[in-house]
């Protein structure tokens, strides 16, 4: 049984902005998938395809705080002896993004700017918001 590797993200869609953000994102394999910078790839996707496209992302997470990112991959199946393979898309798992709010140094704490933050198995993933968004 072969698995195909990991070469970067396949397609991604902002399926929904209400009533809670939701993200379809498929990568082109399975092998290496655990090691991906999930975050950093929707947030580079969306970019590429207009700062538009992040921006509407951004103000929908601004207010509703969360969003729903469904991660899907693309493997080899197998149609048996002499059938040859092709790839399928399989389901990941569905992982939750957080917006969190940038926080003031306080007396005893660091200033924390504004970041997303990406729960998925195995930690937690962030990333600040310091670059202009329009």
């Amino acid at each position: 049984m072969r698995t195909k590797p990991v070469e970067g993200v396949l397609r991604l869609d902002v399926v929904a902005l209400e009533p809670r953000p939701a993200i379809y994102l498929a990568y082109d394999g399975l092998a290496g998938i655990s090691q991906r910078p999930i975050l950093r790839d929707l947030v580079d996707e969306l970019e590429r395809k207009g700062p538009q496209e992040l921006s509407k992302l951004l103000d929908s997470l601004r207010s509703r705080h969360s969003a729903q990112v469904h991660v899907y991959f693309s493997d080899y199946v197998s149609y048996g002896i002499g059938g040859g393979d092709a790839a399928a898309e399989f389901f990941l798992g569905t992982f939750l993004l957080l917006h969190e709010n940038a926080r003031p140094a306080g007396p005893e704490t660091a200033a924390v700017p504004e970041h997303l933050a990406l729960f998925r198995p195995g930690g937690v993933e962030r990333l600040a918001l310091d670059r202009p968004t329009a």
